[in-house]
């Protein structure tokens, strides 16, 4: 079975984080439908589950021992049909994440079925044509960047659609407190118990990412839940990463510490790497620790901003002390206002 997905996260747009009953609010795409809270590590809210039916062409890799990826479609494509899941999530009541996934299975009849077939199998994608796992993985990470990409899943539509009822709701102030980009992370992970388990992630431009993944039989949202884990956390280090670059260290400590200062405020205590991962799953931040070594990155920024709060709110109290000081002196200091 094949897994493939896509998330696109970013900052909510407002001024400080929803509390958990506007989150909750917020959150509610169906009618009747349960949104999913939990308040450790992080504040943590989830959307029902959406459905979208699909009759659409899935793009293939090269083919054993071709390492070329054709972007001229030269590879080819096979039909699909099904359902393709999707919901909402924010953490910490300030990242909102649109997500969306399915599972692509082998053929089970040589035809397209009605859809009452394909609806009894919700979060499913089943090809007319040959499966081959490993091509269509491929493929499908790279799709964006062939020309017959207008007939393929779009995977990235639907994971913006679970989030564009968020973004119009009244609450949200349009004041976000730090200005950030989003990220778009792009998935597949191919469920194969005889195969030992591998993660491999790439970053593709400065707001692109990849991951694939191989892994035992798992339920395909248990994969979605870490995917989303990892896309939250990375888009934490974009974004801390670009305010650091911002901020001028060593040149203008007020400006240092206005740019930040928000990310002390509403960004440092997100980092719960791996807390919405499932046990099966654990192996993906076991290897993203050790090589690229997020945690450690993190930490290492983390503490640099710290310090360059700490030294820049030194340098201004020193710098307000000598202009006391100076007008100390100016004054005989007896007639100092400040020394009364």
């Amino acid at each position: 079975m094949l897994i493939v997905g896509e998330i696109h996260t970013g900052l909510l747009p407002h001024s400080r984080p929803l509390t958990p009953e506007e989150a909750k609010a917020a959150l509610s795409l169906a009618v009747g439908e349960t949104v999913v809270q939990w308040a450790r590590p992080v504040p943590h809210t989830s959307s029902a589950t959406l459905l979208h039916g699909v009759d659409c062409r899935l793009p293939l890799g090269p083919k054993p021992g071709n390492r070329h990826t054709d972007g001229e479609a030269a590879n080819g494509t096979v039909r699909a049909v099904g359902t393709v899941c999707s919901r909402a999530v924010l953490t910490g009541g300030h990242l909102l994440q649109g997500s969306s996934w399915t599972a692509i299975s082998p053929p089970q009849h040589p035809r397209r079925m009605p859809w009452s077939y394909y609806l009894a199998r919700p979060g499913t994608l089943e090809t007319i044509g040959n499966f081959e796992a490993r091509r269509l993985a491929e493929g499908f990470l790279v799709a964006e960047g062939r020309r017959d990409r207008a007939g393929l899943l779009d995977a990235a539509a639907i994971a913006r659609h679970s989030i564009t009822d968020v973004l119009s709701r009244s609450v949200l102030d349009q004041r976000p407190p730090i200005k950030t980009g989003s990220t778009r992370l792009r998935w597949a992970a191919i469920a194969d118990p005889g195969s030992g388990n591998a993660v491999a992630f790439r970053l593709v431009g400065t707001d692109r990412r990849r991951m694939s993944m191989v892994t035992g039989l798992i339920e395909p949202e248990h994969v979605a839940a870490a995917a989303e884990d990892l896309a939250v956390h990375d888009w934490l280090l974009s974004a801390v990463a670009a305010r650091i670059a911002l901020a001028k260290i060593g040149e203008e400590p007020r400006h240092t510490l206005r740019t930040l200062r928000p990310v002390v405020d509403h960004l440092l205590h997100l980092w719960s790497a791996g807390a919405r991962t499932s046990r099966d799953l654990e192996f993906m931040w076991d290897s993203l620790e050790r090589r690229p070594g997020l945690t450690s990155q993190w930490r290492s920024m983390t503490e640099r901003v710290r310090s360059q709060i700490d030294y820049g709110a030194a340098d201004i109290a020193a710098q307000m002390l000598d202009m006391m000081e100076q007008r100390q002196r100016q004054t005989g200091g007896a007639g100092d206002p400040y020394y009364r």
